[in-house]
């Protein structure tokens, strides 16, 4: 087969070609640190290093989601701390109102202060984060939640509690619905409540104790006296567990029954009566303005404090069980933190794994590579010299 002269030049420039496009990949990835530079160099690697670049974006997300969440959460436990402070200076201020010294007039001052903590509370349930949105709306979170509408508050919000992914296989709650926080907490002591009748006469007052054993049921205690020379006698029954005490009644004595234990103190006049109810759910809002009210509320004879000491004593009751719901949802928030604080920890570890194993599979080994440099920069001048010679053959060199 004959090899003719421009057959021998093309040869000769595509070796040249083909070792400088060699050269040039070499070049690129030196320059780059990264062994491949498009899909063809590797397949199989590329496209484990697309599945790990889009697992670390999705750790970006993450890790974005937990410094949201840790803002959400610790803004609301601090203004949930805040409220437990309004609502710990009531109390101190119902016990204060609950002495016999008391006059009118200071029991009015009190109740202004209670109003006017109330109106701190209301601030404290509106409150917004740093993108104006409000923290305790639910997903109403541009709607004011709380807003005053005649004699109480009403709810603007909805029940919605925003969840964060924090991780491929964990949510977060990052808001509560204002509606649970503040208006759907227990009353009295959390099992029974005590109500007196604007209508007694008498001067009872009735301490409740009560246990997680008690006999959910409705009772209602009557006293009565046949006349004013008898004794007088009470009688204790229940909707459903009928008569369930009964005696003689002895100032400073306890009564108990279901579970229930009743001290009282005082004297009680015929026909005045008491009821002593399931606990049902309290509005926060509510049971301050209603007490500000109440002590606002000009009191005349016994009969009248008498009335208003054993309702600020179930007051104390529902105020415990305000500042033990408060507490409860700062205790959740703080163990949500807790969470945050190890997914912290663990996100960092996952995109160092992610990081390292696309390191191990596109990170160029630079001895490798420049040793493989220096071969086809030898090549590639081989080549040129190559060329260089067969240029140089022909026939006509050798005419003189």
């Amino acid at each position: 087969m004959r090899i003719s002269s421009e057959q021998q030049f093309q040869q000769g420039i595509d070796s040249i070609l083909t070792q400088q496009a060699k050269l040039n990949i070499t070049q690129e990835q030196v320059a780059s640190g990264n062994r491949i530079l498009t899909p063809s160099d590797d397949p199989a690697a590329a496209t484990q290093v697309l599945k790990l670049s889009a697992l670390i974006a999705s750790n970006e997300q993450f890790e974005r989601n937990v410094i949201f969440a840790q803002n959400q959460l610790e803004l609301a436990e601090g203004r949930l701390g805040y409220a437990g402070n309004v609502i710990q200076r009531v109390r101190e201020l119902v016990v204060q109102a609950n002495n016999a010294s008391q006059s009118n007039e200071s029991r009015a001052a009190i109740g202004d202060e209670i109003q006017s903590r109330l109106d701190e509370l209301v601030g404290v349930a509106n409150s917004k984060d740093a993108s104006g949105e409000y923290i305790f709306a639910g997903y109403n979170a541009k709607t004011i939640p709380f807003v005053k509408q005649g004699a109480g508050y009403v709810y603007q919000g909805d029940q919605g509690e925003r969840l964060l992914q924090i991780s491929e296989d964990l949510q977060i709650k990052v808001r509560n619905s204002g509606a649970d926080i503040f208006q759907k907490v227990p009353e009295g002591d959390g099992r029974f409540v005590l109500t007196s009748p604007a209508s007694n006469s008498g001067n009872l007052l009735v301490q409740t104790n009560t246990s997680s054993e008690s006999v959910v049921d409705t009772y209602t205690l009557v006293f009565s006296q046949a006349s004013a020379t008898d004794p007088v006698s009470y009688q204790i029954s229940g909707a459903s567990s009928g008569i369930v005490a009964s005696g003689t009644y002895q100032d400073g004595e306890s009564v108990s029954f279901n579970g229930i234990s009743l001290i009282l103190q005082g004297r009680p006049e015929d026909s005045d009566n008491y009821t002593i109810v399931p606990a049902g759910k309290q509005d926060v809002f509510q049971a301050l303005s209603d007490l500000a009210q109440q002590l606002k509320a000009p009191k005349t004879g016994g009969a009248d404090l008498a009335k208003l000491g054993n309702d600020l004593g179930q007051s104390l009751n529902g105020l415990d069980q305000i500042l033990g719901s408060l507490l409860s949802y700062r205790s959740s928030m703080g163990n949500r933190l807790q969470q945050l604080d190890v997914r912290i920890t663990e996100n960092a570890d996952a995109r160092l794994r992610y990081e390292r194993s696309i390191s191990e599979l596109k990170d160029l080994d630079y001895a490798s590579a420049i040793g493989r440099l220096n071969m086809q920069m030898t090549a590639l001048q081989a080549a040129q010299q190559a060329y260089i010679k067969v240029q140089g053959l022909s026939l006509f060199n050798l005419l003189r």
